[in-house]
């Protein structure tokens, strides 16, 4: 099994969670928590999925922020990722984090605990 995908993601998480926070002005934009990356066997395409702090009704404009930021991060991103091609982003909202918190929140209201 090539484990290179799982390691060029895991590196691609760190490099644009450390890029929002330290490069990204808007005033939303500490509200994006980067949840998990995927990529592609050929390394080509980056699945960026991510969630809010402030839950779902944040989803708009954090959708904008990241589509206007795109090329930024992705200069950012270039910088601490050295391979041949830079891959393409796309930021996808993450629903199953979204039912996790349901879930939990479930769980806390019955008094069970999810540990």
């Amino acid at each position: 099994m090539n484990r290179r995908p799982l390691r060029v993601a895991g590196l691609i998480h760190r490099l644009l969670a450390s890029a929002l926070q330290r490069e990204i002005d808007e005033p939303d934009a500490w509200k994006i928590n980067i949840t998990r990356v995927t990529i592609t066997p050929d390394l080509r395409w980056a699945r960026v999925y991510y969630t809010s702090v402030g839950g779902d009704e944040d989803k708009p404009t954090l959708e904008k922020i990241l589509k206007e930021r795109k090329p930024a991060l992705k200069r950012s991103m270039a910088k601490g990722l050295r391979i041949r091609f830079q891959p393409e982003l796309e930021f996808i909202w993450d629903e199953e984090m979204v039912k996790v918190e349901k879930v939990e929140e479930i769980l806390d209201r019955l008094g069970i605990s999810a540990e």
